[in-house]
């Protein structure tokens, strides 16, 4: 990738999918089957402080990792497939976080 190209796309979709996405399914997941079902234990803590506090922690510490992906990805010459294969799998974990709460 050239310099002078930006990487908001990728650092949007990442964000989208491991920031909006995930909180949300996480959010609904925990609401159908109990928080103590969450693999995470920082985000298990979290959720069960509430849903509010969980779902802005997770915001907050994926927009720190975004924020942050341009300089890193640039700095080690990153092809933009590979952002996008971040995002992907932020989507990935989402579909899964779904299939808990329809199953």
């Amino acid at each position: 990738m050239s310099p002078d190209r930006s990487r908001a796309g990728e650092t949007v979709a990442i964000f989208t999918s491991h920031g909006v996405l995930d909180a949300a399914t996480t959010v609904l997941a925990s609401r159908a089957i109990g928080v103590e079902a969450e693999a995470n234990p920082i985000v298990r803590e979290l959720l069960a402080m509430g849903e509010l506090p969980a779902a802005v922690a997770m915001l907050a510490a994926v927009g720190l990792c975004c924020g942050a992906w341009p300089v890193a990805a640039d700095a080690l010459k990153t092809p933009e497939w590979v952002g996008l294969g971040v995002a992907t799998i932020g989507a990935a974990v989402a579909a899964v976080n779904l299939v808990v709460v329809f199953a």
